[in-house]
Formats: C-alpha cells, sequence, structure tokens
C-alpha cells in the first residue's frame, strides 16, 4: 500500500464514549429526491420537532479533469442550504482526486465529508465505486488510506455489508476499523439485494459491537412504532439515518420524537411549496410533473385507500394542467392515516 495502515490502529481506542450522545436523526440521501429543495421546503414545514439533525446530500463525483460542475455545486453552496448540517457525500475511486474534491469542499466551509461504499446501483457498482468497492477490498484499503493521509477533514462512511455475501463483512470492518473514520453508517443489506428483503441485523451487531467509532443504522424505518421496536433491541445506538420513510412521511421525525402526525394542512404546504420552487427552478413542465408524480408516490402511503386510489388516477395523467388540478384536489381533501408508512401496511419488516 502507498501508505501504512499501522499507525491508525495504533491511535484508535477500543472504548466507546460516545455513550451519552443523544438521539439524532439523519435523512438518508438518495439521488433525484432530497436536493436543496426537498431539504429546505422539509425543514419549513416540518422543522418544529420534525427536521432532521443532518441531510445527507445525495453523492457527488469528484471530475476527472478537476473542473468543477457549477449545477452540481449550487446544491452545495451554503447560502443554499440554510437551517440543519448539510453534509456532502463523495463517490469516487481515486483516493488522490478524493482528497481534491475533499479540498474543494473544505473551502465551501464544510468540516466532514461522508463516502459513499454502499449505492447498488449497477452503473456505479459495475465500475467499482458505491458498494462496488467492497468486492476490491485491496483497493477499498488503499483508496481510504490515500484519503485520510491526504486530509485531516471529518470523514464518515456509508455501507452495505457485502458486494455478494454477507459474510464478507468480517473482512470490510477490519478495513473499516483501520482509520480514524468520523461514524460508519450500516446499511445491512448486500449489493445484490438492492432494497429487497429483511435487513441483516445480525451484521448490523457486529459492526456495532466492533466499531471504535459511532455507528449509525439505516434501513427500513418506515414508521414511528417500527423504530421504536428497533430502538428498543438497540438502545446503545444514538444516529439514526432514515430514507424512504422520511419521503413517505414528512413528519416521521416529530412523530419519533412523540409529536403529531402530518396534518392535511401541513402537507398541502409543503406540496405547493415544492412544485413552486420546482416551477421556477427548472425549464419545461414535464420535469416539474415527473417530481411531483413521485412526491405523490410517496406521500400516498400515508394517506388513505380512497386517495390512494385518486393518486393511482393521478399518476396516469399526461397533460401537465390536468394532473396539476388533480393533485391540488388531493391535496385539499386528502386524510392522513396516523401510524402508516411506506409499506406499512404490509408490516414487511418487524425486526
Amino acid at each position: 500500500l502507498p501508505f501504512p495502515l499501522t499507525r491508525f490502529y495504533a491511535t484508535i481506542p477500543v472504548t466507546k464514549t460516545f455513550g451519552e450522545t443523544p438521539m439524532l436523526y439523519y435523512a438518508a440521501p438518495m439521488e433525484g429526491f432530497t436536493d436543496r429543495v426537498w431539504r429546505q421546503t422539509h425543514q419549513k414545514w416540518f422543522g418544529a420537532k420534525g427536521a432532521a439533525d443532518r441531510y445527507y446530500a445525495p453523492f457527488i463525483s469528484p471530475p476527472e479533469n478537476r473542473v468543477l460542475i457549477k449545477k452540481k455545486m449550487a446544491e452545495l453552496a451554503p447560502a443554499a442550504n440554510p437551517g440543519a448540517p448539510v453534509i456532502p457525500q463523495l463517490l469516487a475511486k481515486d483516493g488522490e482526486l478524493a482528497a481534491w474534491m475533499i479540498g474543494q469542499l473544505r473551502a465551501l466551509g464544510y468540516t466532514e465529508v461522508n463516502l459513499n461504499l454502499g449505492c447498488p446501483s449497477s452503473t456505479v457498482a459495475s465500475k467499482g465505486r458505491g458498494s462496488g468497492f467492497l468486492g476490491e477490498k485491496e483497493a477499498l484499503k488503499a483508496f481510504l488510506a490515500d484519503i485520510f493521509d491526504k486530509t485531516d477533514m471529518k470523514i464518515s462512511l456509508k455501507t452495505r455489508i457485502g458486494l455478494n455475501r454477507a459474510d464478507e463483512f468480517d473482512d470490510i470492518l477490519d478495513i473499516y476499523q483501520a482509520f480514524p473514520v468520523e461514524m460508519l453508517i450500516v446499511h445491512p443489506r448486500i449489493r445484490m439485494d438492492y432494497y429487497s428483503g429483511k435487513p441483516d441485523m445480525e451484521a448490523f451487531e457486529k459492526a456495532s459491537a466492533r466499531m471504535p467509532f459511532p455507528v449509525c443504522y439505516n434501513g427500513d424505518i418506515f414508521t414511528a412504532a417500527a423504530y421504536g421496536r428497533v430502538s428498543e433491541k438497540y438502545s446503545d445506538i444514538r444516529h439514526w439515518m432514515i430514507g424512504r420513510g422520511l419521503l413517505s412521511n414528512p413528519a416521521l421525525c416529530r412523530e419519533i420524537r412523540g409529536g403529531d402526525c402530518a396534518s392535511r394542512e401541513e402537507l398541502a404546504d409543503y406540496y405547493h411549496t415544492m412544485r413552486d420552487e420546482y416551477e421556477v427552478r427548472l425549464q419545461g413542465n414535464k420535469k416539474v410533473v415527473f417530481l411531483m408524480k413521485e412526491f405523490w408516490h410517496y406521500i400516498s402511503w400515508i394517506l388513505s385507500e380512497e386517495d390512494r386510489q385518486e393518486i393511482d388516477v393521478l399518476m396516469h395523467l399526461r397533460d401537465g394542467a390536468e394532473f396539476f388540478r388533480k393533485a391540488e384536489e388531493i391535496a385539499a381533501n386528502c386524510t392522513v392515516v396516523k401510524g402508516q408508512g411506506f409499506h406499512s401496511e404490509m408490516e414487511v419488516h418487524k425486526f
């Protein structure tokens, strides 16, 4: 390896001193969904008890020519992201290039960067990036050594438990344990699972028990009840990341903290603000319609069965004006069903 790993082993204690940390809830990075419009809209309408403690931004990749893309960097501009802290996420394979990009993020004022070692997308993993890195362990060691040698920024990792098999995770944890990682975010599925099947809680327990730094749980927290079950079982975990559950129920963090579910009025304001922001920022009505269809697809999970039927009609509308008329009708009349969430009625996982 170009940089010795032994110096990291010698500096990390095997005792955990973060047990007094309060419960913290993080919004997961989801490409195409959790951009600055969503982040700001979510904070605006669900900020009181309902905002995430951190919003992890969808990944950016360092350009090989080292010329920054203005549009992508604008997503991370501090002025565009007031409120709850935003943590940029980096998807890369070249450690030196990644370290350069981290320097650019530092220049914007960021003090922490998250490395994506979990994206299961075929277009990402087939190039040895994201979860694809987990199948190239020597390359992964060199990559992390390069980054930690060249930057003193706080570095957190978001990982899956393996590429093809869960028994790969022991060796992967050996690699992570060698570095001064700020936090390890574990989505306990292998890459081949994508988002199907049950999270492998045995694998998550391994990470929680072995790592000398904080471990964050991520995966299938769709309702406050689901969170309650898993947090009761893993009472020493203080960090929780929520993805699809927060898109389907924007008040989920508030419910977890003991607050009310979303009201019809809140959802209507939430929808209107997001729609209006996208109409200003995007050119072309079709792009806004596409994004708002995704919005209603997720929100449908916390609404009544009658509302879901109306949203099914909405999804098949192609004319923009007709779509927005129908969406307005749903926003004005929908009924929120407390306790529901993404796939909640199927009771997919009870941890």
